[in-house]
């Protein structure tokens, strides 16, 4: 499950991030989208599919004209870098996008995502602060995740991650300790909803989910999640906004874990927005007839050309 449940390993699952920039395509309007995925994470469950839905995902907006920053397998330092570099180049003039899967976690209805160096134990100040500033130490919060796409014309969140608070018995979650008390401050795992704030160029950002509140987003059999499968086969469809991409997925996932997982959305957005829109078919030239010859003024009527017989006259270039 892609959470996916953290739990400690008894061996390092080391992973050295990799990191890598692809122009965009040239299109009138401006895209960048920011790519992470984590796999290789070193104290809690490593996970198959993240870095290749990265990957995939990366090629696939590449080729529909995204700016892609891409990192798989990264640290928080790499993240946070990532991040600063994203919120730099996005402009109001953008439609920003930002994709993750790997784990995340929720602290006092605080969303985090999680890299791969983060540790098993998170300490907390001397007070025992639970806020996202304190959390924020060892993992990456929410809201610098969305604080870019905020600025954007158009933001875009696909987050390829649980979203349930089931702790499994057997399983030792990651912790979030009081240094202070010792005592571990409740989380929950996987992301809760997330907040947006409306901006001067955009009334929010469209968040989609891989699942629903409460419930794990599976990792998949084969090189992906069920989640970006789905979205791989259908992001470059023509002429569908992405309300109705979502609805394409939501089918396509439900099908394949037989309703086990249904991928959400949240949206607040003031225009539609087409990954590929429909081709405008161009206009055809007006039809024009030849004109026929003209004879001589019929004067009786005060109109140019021929007369048929009996004294009627033609108009002729008029069809």
């Amino acid at each position: 499950m892609r959470l996916r449940s953290l739990a400690v390993v008894s061996a390092l699952v080391m992973g050295a991030a990799n990191f890598v920039v692809w122009p965009a395509l040239a299109l009138e309007a401006k895209r960048i989208a920011l790519i992470i995925g984590n796999s290789a994470y070193e104290n809690v469950t490593p996970l198959t599919n993240p870095a290749n839905d990265a990957t995939d995902i990366g090629q696939k907006l590449k080729s529909l004209g995204f700016d892609v920053l891409l990192a798989t397998n990264a640290s928080q330092e790499k993240m946070l870098a990532l991040l600063l570099d994203f919120k730099n180049r996005v402009t109001h003039e953008h439609v920003a996008l930002v994709f993750f899967a790997g784990h995340g976690v929720t602290v006092n209805n605080e969303s985090f995502l999680v890299p791969v160096d983060s540790p098993v134990e998170i300490d907390l100040d001397e007070r025992g602060d639970a806020r996202a500033a304190s959390v924020n130490k060892q993992l990456v919060g929410m809201a610098s995740v969305l604080a870019p796409l905020e600025a954007a014309k158009i933001g875009i969140l696909f987050l390829d991650a649980c979203r349930t608070s089931a702790v499994e018995p057997t399983e030792l979650s990651l912790r979030v300790v009081s240094l202070q008390s010792k005592r571990a401050v409740p989380i929950l795992r996987g992301t809760a909803s997330s907040e947006i704030k409306p901006s001067p160029y955009s009334a929010g950002v469209f968040r989609a989910y891989a699942t629903q509140l409460n419930n794990a987003a599976s990792d998949g059999a084969g090189r992906n999640s069920p989640f970006t499968k789905a979205l791989l086969a259908n992001i470059a469809t023509k002429g569908i906004t992405i309300q109705e991409l979502m609805i394409r997925v939501r089918k396509a996932v439900m099908k394949e874990t037989g309703n086990q997982q249904i991928p959400w959305e949240e949206a607040a957005l003031n225009e539609s927005f087409y990954f590929v829109p429909q081709p405008v078919a161009a206009a055809l030239p007006a039809r024009t007839s030849t004109p026929a010859p003209r004879g001589p003024a019929n004067r009786s009527n005060g109109v140019g050309g021929g007369a048929r017989p009996g004294g009627v006259p033609t108009i002729t270039g008029i069809q």
